[in-house]
């Protein structure tokens, strides 16, 4: 109701109020205005006459406002002989025109029948926003619908998700995988060590609203952890606002077990060239050492016997020098040679061992006594103290080789004036053997490769001590060998060096320690060989002279051949008591030999002894399965060689090394 006149919108209200409907007054065009914004009408009961803003204008104004154009209105006036202005009205939206006074029924009436309308029409609108409601629920349904569907039939795990992780939706896959008891939050499912790291990413991703990829492992129902890649997407409103999360999560683990298998293919093959350049750098220094220690004492022996041979030495004490400079330098090619063998039977797994029970202590102190000359020389004092009776098992042989190495180390490494103690003991169980020095210690960084095969700390052409860098890497497997543990300590450069070896003990009653050396005192009566038929088969001219020169000089009637073949006519034209054969031979060896002379008459009782350059344990055996009654390696001191003959042909005594009383035994004598 719009009228400037207080009175008339007091008359209207009176009219209408039988309605029941509700009344809204405004007594101006602009007042009309603002409430028409403020809400919702069905009809406009507006006065034509107004001041400031009259009906017309304000009816245009209300026409040309979209939201108001739709609502009626009836024009009241008291000035009805100007059909313009009736005209006007009804061109800004009039629906009527009522002149003052009406009929407060036909008023009634025609408020009535527009009320009615706008209730229907309101009612249609009701019912049209349900029907929209409904096709929008009904379209969210079918939408859930081919999400599930959509969801279900891709390969890969699919979550919805809230912005702290929780899941609200997840496919079959991810059912599957996860089984029954599958977490219900994302971060649930990666193992604990991985938890900090994606919830970091997780924070991030929705602090910035970007999407998140990661690889991530995801916990299987079966406890186990399979790769995948997730990725993460924002799911936003149609006001871009983010009301969730939808993640999706691939199998990748094959491929990335794949990316490993390669990558470490990868690094093994660089490894593998790394080890490659640093084996080939090793070969070449090892071949480098060894044609050092193999040259050096090769020139003394060459100097010295070219020196004796043209006769330039009168003095008899020169010349007895000269020769014991020969016999050192033999012994040290002798040593280095075996040194190479005992690195071979390590590498190839064929190095064993006879342990027995020994008095560790007594061995020690021997193979002190043995050294105690070399480290004099050198102006070194070497002391030992042990407790006696402490029995370890092992081989004496191989045990002597263990601290005659460690020995041989600190004597080498310790300067003249400086000292070796040797400490041997019980201590927790274990025989304890300490080698210390005040030597040139051992650094920091070369500590932990101590024992390593042909590595030395000094490996300059400038170095002072020289060797192969063995010793000590063979001391370390003999100990394995024996069950023992061995390690070295340094308190760095200039501050010697212990090395400590421990043992287990054993209670079983000592045996005799055999002796380390064959017993050079003992040397065989000129006539030792005497009436004794020996055959001498080496294809080596120099060996075969030597061997029967010297058998000759103690009584032996030696014929000697050069062959398998010329061996078997020798045998033939007449009988031999003694076979001493080299395995090495052109055309049919000494294993072959031996079987052909087997088969000959009258030679069940010649005894057949190895002399060759064959040295293992493996050799030592076959000799002994072919028949051979003694293995003996080169080189041999001759005088040893002697006693050994002697000892078989007349079969008086059995030797430590070598007895062969009986036909088809046989005994193995290392060579001095």
């Amino acid at each position: 109701m719009v009228d400037d006149r207080p009175a008339n919108l007091i008359t209207l209200e009176a009219v209408l109020a039988p309605l029941g409907e509700e009344l809204v007054r405004a007594t101006s065009g602009t007042d009309a205005l603002r409430k028409l914004c403020e809400g919702d009408f069905a009809v406009i009961l507006m006065d034509v006459e107004m001041p400031v803003l009259d009906g017309i204008e304000t009816a245009s104004l209300i026409r040309n406002a979209d939201p108001l154009r739709r609502i009626p209105i009836i024009f009241l006036t008291a000035v009805a002989s100007d059909p313009s202005r009736i005209f006007a009205g009804y061109s800004h939206g009039a629906v009527d025109y009522l002149v003052k006074p009406f009929d407060p029924d036909i008023l009634k009436a025609k408020v009535s029948i527009f009320v009615e309308l706008w209730k229907k029409g309101e009612l249609i609108k009701r019912q049209e926003l349900l029907l929209r409601a409904q096709e929008r629920r009904e379209l969210e349904r079918r939408s859930e619908v081919r999400f599930r569907a959509v969801t279900d039939s891709l390969p890969a795990c699919v979550w919805v998700v809230r912005q702290d992780g929780s899941i609200t939706y997840a496919n079959h896959v991810w059912h599957e995988y996860a089984g029954r008891d599958a977490p219900g939050g994302l971060f649930d499912a990666v193992p604990a060590e991985d938890v900090q790291g994606i919830r970091i990413a997780w924070k991030r991703m929705v602090e910035t609203g970007a999407p998140l990829e990661r690889e991530q492992r995801l916990r299987r129902r079966d406890g186990s952890y399979r790769w995948h890649l997730l990725r993460v997407v924002p799911e936003r409103d149609e006001h871009g606002a983010v009301g969730g999360w939808i993640a999706i999560g691939t199998d990748i683990d094959e491929r990335k077990r794949l990316e490993e298998a390669q990558r470490s293919i990868l690094d093994r093959e660089q490894e593998a060239r790394v080890q490659a350049e640093l084996a080939n750098r090793s070969k070449d220094e090892f071949l480098a050492a060894v044609s050092h220690e193999l040259r050096t004492p090769l020139n003394a022996i060459l100097g010295w016997s070219r020196t004796l041979v043209s006769g330039e030495v009168h003095d008899a004490q020169k010349v007895t020098s000269a020769l014991q400079i020969i016999e050192r330098n033999t012994r040290a090619q002798i040593r280095l040679v075996d040194d190479l063998l005992d690195v071979s039977r390590i590498v190839a797994g064929k190095l064993h061992i006879t342990p027995r029970p020994i008095d560790v202590g007594l061995l020690v102190e021997n193979a002190v006594d043995g050294l105690r000359p070399a480290a004099e020389a050198r102006g070194i004092d070497v002391a030992i103290r042990r407790t006696p009776h402490v029995t370890v098992h092992a081989d004496p042989d191989r045990f002597r080789q263990i601290v005659c190495n460690l020995l041989v180390n600190a004597i080498k490494f310790t300067p003249k004036g400086g000292k070796v103690n040797v400490d041997v003991g019980a201590v927790n169980g274990e025989a304890e053997i300490v080698v210390a020095d005040t030597g040139i210690g051992i650094s920091r960084d070369f500590l932990p490769h101590v024992f390593d095969r042909f590595r030395q700390a000094d490996g300059s052409l400038a170095r002072s001590a020289g060797g192969l860098g063995l010793g000590l890497n063979i001391a370390l497997h003999l100990v394995q060998l024996h069950s023992g543990t061995i390690h070295a300590e340094s308190e760095g450069e200039q501050k010697g060096s212990r090395f400590v070896v421990r043992l287990p003990l054993s209670q079983a009653d000592a045996e005799p320690l055999p002796s380390a050396e064959p017993q050079q005192s003992l040397r065989p009566r000129r006539e030792a060989l005497a009436g004794i038929r020996v055959l001498v088969v080496d294809d080596d001219d120099d060996t075969r002279q030597l061997t029967a020169e010297v058998l000759q000089s103690f009584g032996g009637e030696v014929a000697v051949a050069v062959s398998a073949a010329s061996a078997l006519d020798r045998i033939r034209e007449r009988g031999f008591d003694l076979l001493l054969t080299d395995i090495g031979l052109p055309g049919d060896d000494g294993y072959a030999l031996l079987r052909r002379v087997r088969a000959l008459p009258g030679t069940a009782g010649m005894i057949a002894i190895a002399l060759t350059a064959y040295a293992t344990q493996q050799d030592s055996r076959r000799a002994a399965e072919a028949g051979f009654h003694c293995h003996l390696s080169k080189p041999i001191d001759p005088l040893h060689l002697v006693r050994i003959l002697a000892e078989l042909a007349y079969a008086k005594a059995e030797h430590a090394r070598c007895t062969a009383p009986e036909v088809g035994s046989i005994a193995s004598a290392p060579a001095p």
